[in-house]
Formats: structure tokens, sequence, C-alpha cells
């Protein structure tokens, strides 16, 4: 009998180990992790169609994006949309829900933005547990856009938990 008790104990012991391990994992899993970030450009002189649709959408104050600065006197020699591709990776237990991307604007010596406004990057997307997936938004911005630079906030909900992490775009 005593040697079925300890047989029982160990396996006890060894449950609870295991348990306390996959506990662990799953809090140290909870939150996505950003694999990469890429980033693309195209003068609004290279998409007309988009840049003039914008127009319309400022005009018509139809826009569902986030303001940064005046919208006032825009034209496509002088503005760039600047993409920014998030690919996160979830290994925890549970799904990532209401994935959300806000990019912070780029602040000039002056304390000037000449980032203009994002497109994109807010929206029900569910990243499921053990699955990678990318989310995009898009910036416009005005004169030079030779530095991407920028910190980008992404937030989500993990089994109704709001997450808040920052990624950096270099």
């Amino acid at each position: 009998m005593s040697k079925i008790l300890k047989g029982l104990a160990i396996a006890v012991l060894l449950i609870t180990v295991i348990g306390a391990g996959v506990v662990l994992y799953g809090l140290s899993t909870m939150e996505p992790r950003v694999e990469q970030i890429m980033v693309s450009q195209v003068t609004a002189e290279e998409a007309p169609e988009a840049f003039e649709d914008l127009l319309g959408q400022l005009d018509d104050e139809t826009f569902t994006g986030t303001l940064f600065g005046s919208t006032e006197g825009l034209d496509a020699q002088s503005c760039t949309f600047i993409t920014y591709t998030v690919r996160l990776t979830n290994t925890g237990f549970f799904p990532a829900e209401w994935l959300s991307l806000e990019i912070q604007p780029q602040q000039s010596a002056d304390g000037a933005s000449r980032d203009v406004l994002q497109m994109g990057g807010e929206g029900a997307y569910v990243l499921a547990a053990g699955s990678s997936g990318d989310l995009s938004a898009t910036i416009l911005r005005t004169g030079d856009a030779s530095d991407v630079r920028r910190e980008i906030d992404i937030t989500c909900y993990v089994f109704g938990q709001k997450m808040v992490f920052s990624a950096q775009a270099e």
C-alpha cells in the first residue's frame, strides 16, 4: 500500500510541476512579439488616385484616421506616403484581439511635425494563438521623407486584458 501512495505522491508532484511550468509559460507569452518592421515609401505623385481620394475625404470630413497637423495646402509634389508594416507573432495560449497600431509623429528640431496624418492601423484584427500576422499603417508626410524612424505603439487585448507595447522602426 505504501508503494502505491509513494507512486501517487510522485505523480501528483510531477503534475504540479508541469502545471506550474505551463502557467508560467502562458503568463510570459501573453503579449505578442514584434518580429519585424518593414517600411516602404511612395511619393504622392506616384499614387495620384490615393492622394486625390485622401484629399476628398479631408474636404468631406469623412477621413477616419489620425490627424497630426494642418492639412491646408497639401500638394502631391511635396508629400510622401510612408507605410509601416509590423509582423507580429503570438506564441501564447490565447488569441490577441483588437490589435491596432499607432505611429508616433516625428518631431523636427524646432518642435514642429511634418507628419500630417496616419491612415489605417486600427480595427478588429485578431491574431490567433500560435500564429503570425502583419498589421500596417501609413503616414502622410510633407517635405523630405528620408528619415523613417518612428516609435510604434501596438495595442491589443489578450484574455480580456489590455496590453500596450512599443517598437522602434529604423
